[in-house]
């Protein structure tokens, strides 16, 4: 952040989901896991509309995280899919009226340091449970606000590089990566 503070010339301020929302008290424990929910629910929706008539009539064998993932889809409850459609909705014209023309949003790529490769287990493992929600709440933000993102690994920890993704308005793909040719 100091390195981004130097290029900006102290125009950094420091914000909250809540300010972006209005409605988030602890960011992590519920505001990012209402983005989490609703877009967990739109992926699950697009998947069995894009792959599902091809699942059901080739009955592919998968792996067991694909087989876990194609389940959650299987057993979506179409019901939930509105109200995840209407969420989108809020999230992407609060984050257009937050995010001038000229603003980035800045927030890590992941909420703790990656795990390494066979480190973590399928979903149901008990380290995956919690990391694969809480990153995908960060990375929710750009998917549900229609925004530019790019995660910049600007450090390293252990050899795990760590991210930092900054974020732009709506069709302000341009300008996020000036910004991101200047860093």
């Amino acid at each position: 952040m100091e390195r981004l503070g130097h290029l900006f010339g102290g125009r950094l301020r420091e914000t909250s989901l809540r300010e972006i929302d209005g409605e988030s008290e602890e960011p992590e424990r519920t505001g990012f896991r209402r983005w989490y929910d609703a877009y967990c629910v739109l992926q699950w929706a697009e998947i069995e509309s894009c792959l599902g008539p091809w699942v059901a009539a080739a009955d592919p064998t998968f792996g067991p995280e694909a087989e876990q993932n194609f389940e959650l889809v299987k057993n979506l409850d179409r019901r939930r899919v509105r109200r995840a459609e209407q969420h989108r909705e809020e999230y992407f014209l609060k984050l257009k009226a937050f995010l001038g023309p000229n603003d980035l949003l800045c927030m890590p790529t992941t909420p703790a340091l990656a795990p390494l490769k066979g480190t973590i287990g399928a979903r149901g493992h008990a380290a995956a449970s919690d990391y694969y929600p809480r990153t995908l709440s960060l990375t929710s933000v750009a998917s549900l606000g229609r925004l530019p993102q790019v995660s910049l690994p600007l450090a390293e920890s252990g050899g795990v590089p760590v991210g930092l993704s900054l974020l732009a308005a709506n069709g302000r793909d341009a300008f996020l990566l000036g910004v991101v040719g200047r860093v």
